[in-house]
């Protein structure tokens, strides 16, 4: 069997079983996810209720990346339109996200949970090296040109280093990054 076939008959399998996979992952992960969580939240301290529901969050951000990977596979490699795919198995991922921040907002709040901090920091990461990226994609060659002198220009890209290192340190839990107290 080739990554081919794999790939097309996982989505054959998947859009046929479309209906049983969204009630299953869409609705009753979520729900199952809540209930743990509200159980564990009972014990003598929290923290087991906030490592499952840490868990869990994370689980439903795996969903929803492995469906952008999916997506880019399809429209990437094989050349698919995205208006074609089943909209159920589309939606699935994103309403098992949604539904399991709802569930466990009821249960903790989201502050508390360390995976959505390190969502958080990740998301942050991202968008400032992909900032720094297209800010740089700007320049042919040596042609830089900024307006100023050249010592804002070198305060402004170590402002920018100092971020871009914090948050790498904070969303990977090096030292200097939160406390401890944070971390719980």
């Amino acid at each position: 069997m080739t990554l081919d076939e794999l790939f097309r008959g996982a989505y054959r399998w998947a859009d046929a079983n479309g209906a049983v996979l969204l009630i299953l992952v869409g609705l009753a992960f979520p729900v199952a996810a809540t209930l743990i969580a509200l159980v564990g939240k009972g014990g003598k301290t929290d923290s087991d209720g906030k490592m499952l529901a840490s868990i869990f969050i994370g689980a439903a951000i795996l969903f929803a990346v492995l469906e952008i990977v999916a997506i880019f596979v399809g429209t990437a490699v094989f050349d698919a339109s995205l208006l074609q795919a089943n909209a159920a198995l589309l939606a699935t991922p994103l309403a098992c996200f949604v539904l399991m921040l709802v569930g466990i907002k009821w249960v903790f709040p989201l502050n508390q949970l360390a995976s959505i901090r390190t969502f958080g920091d990740l998301a942050l990461l991202a968008l400032l090296c992909g900032g720094l990226i297209w800010f740089f994609s700007k320049f042919r060659g040596w042609g830089i040109i900024f307006f100023g002198s050249i010592f804002q220009l070198v305060v402004v890209l170590a402002v920018v280093i100092y971020f871009i290192r914090r948050i790498f340190k904070r969303a990977f839990g090096l030292s200097g990054g939160r406390s401890e107290e944070e971390r719980a």
